[in-house]
């Protein structure tokens, strides 16, 4: 199927029916140049449908969960990994690709949300699909709109887990591990790195919305069974 939309309906049904149903969310957006159209920011470009994001750890969530930052992002800017999603290309290939290009894991996908497996050698285990966020960003300087979407994905990883890129162009210039409880403030920090460059702004609004989105999401697993968030995904 040539998938073209940043949410295909019967795709969004597919994962459902493979992974349980999650929260789907649409925020409308109002953005400016060089968002979208600023070097490093043309987020909707190059066949760009929509966006993975792996939430990776190394046994429990709430414990630590992967960030990066690249070469040219200010300095603080640390945030969840996230991969374009080509237009022809499914959502599960492009998670599977991005985190080996990113990180040189492989990727297992098991063919249903049976959680109890531990990932393998250098392999990462796709645990949970954590649901969507749609957004409609409203460019004041093109008087255009742009859609598109992240899709969110829950991912263990080995306890003595490193990544290292792969891909020279992702230009990743540091890998860190963080709380899951740490995501509020880190969406906090990115939704204030326009204080610190203007021109990351609204880069950074849009980018924290993941994190605050992730961050209710691993509390809402962890609340499911009232164990550490890694037992109630079991």
């Amino acid at each position: 199927m040539l998938y073209t939309l940043p949410v295909d309906a019967e795709e969004l049904h597919t994962l459902h029916q493979r992974f349980g149903l999650v929260a789907y969310a649409h925020y409308p957006l109002a953005v400016d140049t060089p968002f979208l159209d600023g070097n490093h920011q043309r987020l909707t470009s190059d066949g760009r449908r929509a966006e993975i994001c792996y939430v990776m750890h190394r046994g429990d969530p709430h414990a630590g969960v992967l960030l990066h930052r690249k070469a040219f992002y200010p300095m603080d800017a640390y945030r969840l990994p996230t991969g374009g999603i080509h237009v022809g290309e499914s959502v599960l290939e492009t998670l599977a690709r991005e985190i080996e290009e990113e990180t040189s894991f492989h990727l297992e996908i098991p063919p249903s949300a049976s959680l109890h497996p531990s990932p393998q050698g250098s392999a990462v285990l796709l645990q949970a699909f954590l649901g969507t966020l749609a957004y409609e960003f409203q460019h004041r300087s093109q008087g255009s709109i742009h859609r598109f979407a992240t899709y969110h994905f829950l991912v263990a990883a080995p306890a003595d887990a490193l990544p290292v890129s792969l891909d020279p162009e992702e230009q990743v210039a540091d890998w860190l591990w963080r709380s899951g409880e740490e995501m509020g403030t880190t969406a906090e920090r990115l939704e204030r790195i326009g204080e610190v460059d203007p021109d990351w702004g609204d880069w950074g609004k849009f980018r924290a919305l993941s994190h605050r989105y992730v961050a209710q999401a691993l509390q809402n697993l962890q609340s499911a069974s009232g164990k550490p968030c890694d037992d109630a995904l079991g």
